[in-house]
């Protein structure tokens, strides 16, 4: 047997029986194997031209390199990207020479431009160039050359030169391997890059949204408000950083004017959810919020309220987008409740104590805001009794998936309300225990929010 094949106590021998070819002699295969490896790791420019250069080195022997990029320069110009001979640096950016792409000298002519006027790699074996108008003498000292054009998008915009200080240095097999590696080096230093330009816009992305929720958390009342005879407790979880569910109260006067914020005046309630979640979402509640508390005069009634912002989103014109709402008006000496709801799923109302009635304020209901022009609300009312607890609600809760794929439902929802005494913390916290252990670890797909109101007289 061959002198080159190893036995059968090698790992190779032992692959499916069969004798491999003995690489122990090859000195040049575990450095191209360290060099793939390195390369694999990099994370910058600078660190994929480092390791390639090193490689190389270890390879080839020292070596001067020089980068050209004629990328969007007029014909027969060109800029010096990186260059390297002899331990000195000259015109190199080692982290990302496109970032400071306009500082970069422009030349043209000289030796390096009658070189790249064609697309074509090219070997010097006897090269001489004591000096030269854009490079000097810096490559004086160097014997032989090898040129390799970098295609990007099928054309040649970059180039890669390579020099050696003997005579004769390079052979067509160098040219060949060189063919294919400089361009598979070019395209993982831009893939690098690009990777590079995509975290920091991601970054800033991330900043922006984090940003946009918490403008959209200011807009959520920060402590419940103080209404007479009622008490409050509201549970908020958003999807994404930003969310596009959206509650809140707003105090009303009885003589004509808003804002007065008595806390036995009428107040308005509102729960509502827009279409989709995240940064979009949360720009439609801000837009939303604007246009309620906007609004110019005491209202008749709460369907005058989502007339009156079905209008304005309407005429926004926000293609696809849509925003449900269940809008109230509440008078705290009458305990009468009037309400309209806009696609938005209907509240629960509970019976005091635990095994209390739970029933559905499903009247008054229409299409969502901001899908057609003119719509008319309808409106309904009820008189609360003591001890009752109205339970608000956007759909990220009755929607939310067990493993199974079953939804938490509106039953979910009034069998927690049933076991608990209508308490508004114990609403919160009975529906979300609830609704934790339906969803036992799958993550929620859409906002949740639920907001307990509870009559308790004066």
């Amino acid at each position: 047997m061959d002198s080159s094949v190893r036995g059968s106590g090698s790992r190779e021998a032992a692959i499916a029986g069969m004798a491999c070819l003995d690489m122990s002699g090859n000195e040049r295969i575990p450095i191209m194997m360290e060099t793939v490896g390195a390369l694999s790791r990099a994370e910058t420019p600078q660190e994929v031209l480092r390791s390639f250069t090193r490689g190389m080195e270890r390879l080839y022997g020292a070596q001067g390199f020089i980068s050209l990029s004629t990328r969007n320069l007029p014909a027969g110009q060109y800029k010096i990207t990186r260059m390297y001979t002899g331990g000195e640096r000259w015109h190199m950016n080692d982290d990302n020479p496109w970032r400071d792409w306009g500082e970069l000298t422009t030349h043209r002519g000289g030796f390096l431009g009658e070189l790249i006027r064609t697309a074509s790699p090219v070997i010097i074996p006897d090269f001489r160039l004591p000096h030269d108008p854009v490079v000097g003498n810096r490559l004086q000292d160097y014997g032989s050359l090898m040129a390799v054009p970098l295609f990007d998008g099928g054309e040649a915009l970059n180039w890669g030169i390579m020099l050696r200080r003997e005579r004769a240095g390079y052979t067509m097999e160098d040219l060949e391997q060189t063919i294919l590696r400089g361009n598979l080096i070019g395209t993982s230093i831009r893939n690098v890059i690009t990777a590079h330009q995509l975290r920091a816009a991601n970054e800033t992305i991330r900043r922006e949204v984090e940003q946009i929720a918490s403008i959209q958390r200011a807009l959520l009342p920060t402590v419940m408000p103080e209404i007479s005879g009622v008490k409050i407790a509201a549970h908020y979880e958003t999807h994404d950083q930003a969310g596009g569910d959206y509650y809140d109260f707003l105090p009303l006067r009885c003589d004509g004017e808003r804002g007065g914020g008595e806390a036995g005046g009428p107040w308005g309630i509102l729960i509502a959810d827009a279409a989709g979640h995240g940064p979009a979402a949360a720009v439609l509640m801000a837009m939303l919020h604007a246009i309620l508390h906007a609004y110019p005069k005491m209202p008749e009634g709460p369907a005058e309220v989502l007339d009156h912002a079905n209008h304005h989103l309407w005429r926004k014109g926000i293609a696809s987008s849509y925003v449900t709402a269940f809008f109230a008006i509440y008078d705290p000496p009458t305990r009468r409740l009037r309400y309209a709801r806009a696609g938005h799923p209907p509240p629960l109302l509970k019976r005091a104590g635990p095994g209390g009635r739970v029933t559905r304020l499903d009247g008054a209901g229409s299409v969502p805001l901001g899908v057609l022009d003119g719509v008319r609300h309808e409106q309904a009312e009820v008189t609360l009794e003591v001890g009752q607890t109205l339970a608000l609600y956007t759909d990220g809760i009755t929607e939310a998936m067990s493993p199974e794929g079953r939804m938490f439902g509106v039953d979910g929802i009034e069998a927690a309300l049933e076991r608990c005494t209508g308490e508004p913390g114990c609403v919160q916290d009975s529906v979300m225990e609830a609704l934790i252990a339906h969803e036992d670890g799958v993550e929620p797909r859409d906002d949740q929010t639920l907001v307990a109101m509870r009559v308790e007289g004066e």
